[in-house]
């Protein structure tokens, strides 16, 4: 016989008659000889046996393989690898789960497949290589195989990952121009401390690689343009539970800029270029601000087409001056149009309602900023909640993109029901239904009803935001009010009030619009001898009990914030004057200002400031503002912490709230990043801090009366009960008389 060793490859040719295979247990001879490259009739020569040999092991599927001649025949000997009977990983809690069974398993490493040891040796080892990313450095990991009859195998791989090992302590070494303490802050990794449930404590090579890029970016952000970190040594306590980090670096010298210039192709005016550059000559060299101009010019050019344009700051470095002359090469590429603009993930709203919104047009050069606003305007709208954006080119064409919206969006109605108790007004009911999408189309509809003991209203209203191309908004409304015997809590009268109003409003310019309209309302007043307020009662005998209004309404407003439901940026300031015109039985106007703004702060925070002043009053003959037209304050709208509605002047001799002519509030709050995936898209919570009063008249005005809070309040937005808002307060300043409500809640049903 002979064998397949390499001595025992001095053989003399033969023409195989047959083949035969020895050793098969599961495995058929056709199995084999699909792999095997000759047959019958074929000529076996000590390279021909070479290569037989190399073909079945690279099968995988026999641990041995053997030729031998019996006369002409050829003769396999093969050994086949075990199967696997069973395959356990126990023990892993802090590394796998089923990303790591699935890829287990598409490896090789699971039930019915073949054995192979250096695969189960490579798990180990990536296993092994995971654990100590995670911090794990005591990790025991044990992979036993048992061989079972009928060439099967059972394997076990059993972790013991022990506990975390931790970073007892960070050294930098050599840094002369900063302090320690500076640049540790700049690592994400840190030291233990007796903060709970830390993490940055647990060493990440991967992490310790960003805070090395991250320490160079903060030297050459400053100067440092040869910066570096000449070492890095990582030691582990003999009892693997602790780490020490040493960097050595040498900061180098500070390097000024000498002169920047644009080369390449450059398609705008030097002029304007020079303007987009934070990189002036004589100034401190920062890599940052070199990247950001670069950023900037590359937005410049996207906004007339060039959507792929890509701008390089290329320093150019004399050592011996220690400056920098900058290079800006401007790439700019192809000047881009738009296909099509398409739209994802709106199920339940018109095609329209959302292209309608589009700063970028279909067929025009690709503009950044048309598209970011498009995006943005998107965002805004109440019935969105999340709006991404994907320019993507067209294949085979290098002039053309397809720009692609993908939208998520949030319940278009809600359902508002609340009831409640008061003793002045017994059972109170109130309920509103809210649709900001109606049909898709954009639309809002809303219809709300009240009804207490006391109190009873009906209103209904419909918003166009698009009553004409141009982006002109119609709201019209109708509503009915009756209320007995109370105004907030109670001033003994009654009134009916029914009336309509047409209010529009006019686009100044993307950011501006102007608010134009009007209302008419009939308003009837009874009053109870013994029972009204002194001030209702002088009210009436003036002016008598029924009046007729028309109302002219103006304002304008500006809003630049990114989103007006959950908002993080941006500003919106309203101006606003309604008055009622001379037809009217009583003339007297109103007029507020407000002002709402977010800043952004580090680490994720921002705070949203909110300030009001309103005053009402009179004029010409007619002018005494009647009470149901007063201003109130107290409530989450105005100062959390105070009941709503009661804050303000009192009334004679019930020593109720009666409202008053001026009004000042304002709100402010730090908006907290909590651990929820939302991005405040759909979850806030925030610190506050209000502040406000009513007055009787301007003159009655003392920072000294103003009501303050401060406290803690959350909101959600959710697909059952809408936006749940919740709030608790602690009064600064409340006086004897006040009404003060600590816990505030509002909520409405999506639907």
């Amino acid at each position: 016989m002979l064998v397949a060793s390499p001595a025992a490859w001095a053989f003399e040719p033969f023409v195989i008659k047959q083949v035969r295979a020895e050793g098969l247990q599961r495995l058929e001879l056709g199995t084999v000889l699909t792999y095997f490259p000759l047959s019958v009739g074929d000529e076996m020569t000590e390279s021909a046996s070479r290569t037989a040999i190399r073909s079945l092991y690279s099968s995988g599927l026999f641990l041995d393989v053997q030729l031998a001649r019996d006369g002409d025949d050829l003769v396999i000997k093969v050994q086949e690898r075990p199967a696997i009977a069973t395959f356990k990983l126990e023990g892993n809690e802090k590394v796998g789960g089923d990303d790591l069974n699935k890829s287990l398993k598409e490896a090789g490493l699971a039930e019915g497949e073949l054995f192979k040891r250096a695969l189960l040796d490579s798990v180990e080892q990536e296993l092994r290589r995971q654990y100590y990313a995670n911090g794990y450095y005591d990790v025991a990991i044990e992979a036993k195989v048992t061989e079972l009859p009928n060439n099967r195998v059972d394997i076990n791989i059993k972790v013991t990952e022990g506990k975390v090992t931790k970073i007892k302590e960070i050294n930098i070494i050599g840094n002369k121009a900063f302090p320690k303490d500076v640049l540790l802050s700049q690592l994400k990794l840190e030291k233990t401390n007796w903060m709970p449930f830390q993490k940055t404590d647990r060493y990440s090579k991967q992490q310790l690689g960003g805070d090395l890029e991250g320490l160079s970016s903060f030297y050459q952000d400053r100067g440092y343009l040869q910066f570096n970190v000449s070492s890095v040594q990582v030691a582990l306590s003999p009892d693997k539970q602790d780490i020490y980090i040493t960097m050595t670096v040498d900061e180098g010298a500070v390097y000024k800029v000498s002169s920047h210039r644009f080369s390449g192709e450059i398609v705008l005016n030097e002029k304007f270029l020079d303007a987009l550059t934070s990189t002036k000559d004589g100034s401190t060299f920062s890599r940052k601000e070199a990247t950001e101009s670069g950023t900037r010019i590359e937005g410049a050019l996207s906004d007339i087409g060039y959507a792929f344009a890509k701008v390089t700051p290329l320093p150019e470095v004399d050592e011996p001056k220690r400056e920098v002359a900058l290079n800006y090469f401007i790439e700019p590429g192809k000047r881009a149009y738009i296909r099509r603009i398409n739209f994802q993930g709106h199920t339940g709203t018109n095609d329209e309602t959302l292209r309608r919104e589009m700063r970028q047009l279909e067929a025009a050069p690709f503009s950044k900023t048309a598209v970011e606003r498009s995006r943005v305007r998107l965002a805004r709208l109440p019935f969105i909640e999340e709006a991404e954006v994907e320019t993507k080119p067209v294949p085979g064409s290098d002039d053309l993109v397809d720009i692609e919206f993908k939208v998520k969006e949030r319940a278009p109605g809600s359902i508002q029901f609340g009831v409640g108790f008061s003793g002045a007004q017994g059972f109170l009911i109130n309920a509103s239904i809210t649709n900001t999408n109606f049909l898709g189309t954009g639309n809002r509809v809303q219809l709300s009803a009240d009804t207490s003991s006391f109190n009873r209203s009906v209103s209904v209203s419909l918003t166009d935001p698009y009553f004409t191309q141009d982006g002109i908004s119609q709201t019209v409304s109708a509503f009915f009010r009756k209320s007995q015997s109370v105004i907030r809590f109670s001033s003994g009268f009654d009134t009916n009030v029914v009336g309509g109003d047409l209010t529009y409003g006019i686009p100044l310019s993307e950011f501006t619009s102007l608010r134009l309209g009007g209302g008419v309302s009939q308003t009837a007043v009874k009053t109870f001898p013994g029972a009204s307020s002194n001030e209702i009662l002088d009210f009436v005998i003036r002016n008598g009990t029924s009046f007729t209004e028309f109302e002219l309404r103006t304002g304008i407003a500006r809003d630049t914030r990114n989103r007006t439901f959950f908002a993080t940026a941006g500003a919106l300031t309203r101006f606003n004057l309604d008055v009622n015109i001379p037809l009217s039985d009583l003339t007297f106007y109103n007029a507020s200002v407000s002002h709402e703004q977010y800043i952004q702060l580090p680490f994720k925070f921002f705070t949203r400031h909110s300030a009001t002043v309103g005053y009402v009053d009179g004029y010409g003959k007619k002018n005494d503002v009647p009470p149901y037209e007063l201003y109130f304050a107290g409530g989450a709208n105005t100062v959390r912490g105070y009941r709503d509605g009661s804050l303000g002047p009192r009334d004679f001799p019930n020593n109720n709230p009666f409202g008053g002519r001026l009004r000042a509030t304002a709100q402010n709050d730090l908006v907290l990043p909590i651990p929820v995936v939302s991005d405040n898209k759909t979850t806030r919570a925030s610190v506050f801090f209000d502040v406000g009063n009513v007055y009787a008249k301007p003159g009655d005005f003392r920072v000294s009366s103003l009501r303050q809070a401060y406290g803690l309040s959350f909101s959600f937005f959710t697909p059952i009960l809408g936006l749940l808002s919740l709030s608790y307060a602690f009064p600064l300043n409340d006086q004897v008389g006040d009404f003060t409500d600590a816990f505030q809640i509002n909520f409405g049903t999506g639907f």
